[in-house]
């Protein structure tokens, strides 16, 4: 039978593989312990300063989660965008660029990667994409991005510095409404079947994390959860050398 149809009969014997990533997490002990608490092997973006991410962190590990970093990064100008503590900006000096994403590593001991909050800006340009990748793969982690803008270089950064890495598939709440939350799981579980995997990112919002513990405790056969690591890294090529490399990227040092 054709691999179309078996899916369509529900009958193949290769789950999708569904990886959910709870950004935004920290500042809400209550939410965050809750997004903690979903089942599964789920994804847990930290925002490095809030005030409860140590214990969060800490937490999500002890429960199975994989836990990384939400790095604020900068956006496009805007006025209904909060700037985040510590968020790596375009026109930072380079010491002080490393010093903010030092002070974020050592924040969250428990990463195994990173994610962009917000950063529709930053994550279009090269140089401090390769300069992030650069301290990424200096100590083995994973990048995940959000793709908070069309304009993205992170992924063709992350490959070029051998930074195992995957993408957003689809947000599950950019639009807080039942409907279009149930819509957006629907679209996720398509894409993973279609193509053997995706990822879906949502937040901890009350309406979002009721809709999860429901679905997450009736999950589909053929849905596999999983967490981003296991994709980014499945997915992982060796570096390959840029053909007209940037000197600002090529002779940094990681940050200690």
């Amino acid at each position: 039978m054709p691999v179309a149809m078996l899916w369509m009969a529900g009958l193949s014997s290769h789950a999708a593989d569904l990886a959910i990533v709870i950004d935004d997490v920290g500042y809400s002990q209550q939410l965050g312990l809750r997004a903690l608490h979903l089942p599964g092997s789920l994804t847990i973006a930290v925002l490095p300063f809030a005030p409860y991410t140590a214990e969060l962190a800490a937490d999500a590990l002890r429960l199975g989660k994989d836990v990384i970093i939400h790095q604020p990064m900068e956006p496009q100008p805007s006025p209904t965008v909060k700037e985040e503590a510590g968020t790596l900006k375009l026109n930072m000096r380079e010491e002080e660029f490393d010093q903010v994403l030092s002070q974020a590593l050592a924040a969250v001991p428990q990463r195994s990667g990173m994610s962009n909050h917000t950063g529709s800006l930053l994550t279009a340009h090269h140089l401090p994409m390769a300069r992030l990748m650069w301290q990424l793969s200096s100590r083995g982690l994973y990048f995940l991005d959000s793709r908070t803008t069309a304009q993205t270089v992170a992924v063709d950064m992350a490959e070029r510095m051998g930074v195992p890495v995957v993408r957003r598939d689809v947000f599950l709440d950019h639009h807080r409404n039942p409907r279009a939350i149930h819509l957006a799981f629907e679209q996720a579980l398509a894409t993973a079947r279609r193509k053997g995997y995706a990822v879906l990112i949502g937040h901890p919002y009350p309406m979002s994390l009721d809709y999860l513990e429901r679905r997450l405790a009736d999950l589909p056969a053929d849905i596999n959860l999983v967490h981003a690591a296991q994709l980014a890294r499945r997915f992982n090529r060796p570096a390959t050398p840029d053909p007209q490399p940037h000197q600002g990227y090529l002779h940094i040092s990681p940050v200690r």
